[in-house]
């Protein structure tokens, strides 16, 4: 109990924060494993996978012929 007493207002900040990121990265996990994330019956893209997309493009060029590609056979 007295070794809560050795950190100082800056150090819980910062545990707070580690603390804040985790439960929100565990919220974010869940969410993509509950709900897929390439999951084919949707009609559009979100933003944030265009988002993810676009970015993807920027590394992997061919990566806008795929998802061309799949746009064009989900049209048919």
């Amino acid at each position: 109990m007295a070794a809560c007493f050795l950190i100082d207002t800056a150090g819980w900040t910062w545990i707070m924060v580690i603390a804040m990121l985790l439960v929100g990265g565990y919220f974010f996990i869940d969410k993509l494993m509950r709900k897929g994330i390439y999951e084919e019956s949707t009609d559009g893209r979100s933003r944030v996978s265009s988002a993810f997309s676009e970015l993807q493009t920027l590394v992997d060029p061919a990566h806008r012929h795929v998802i061309e590609e799949q746009d064009r056979k989900r049209r048919t």
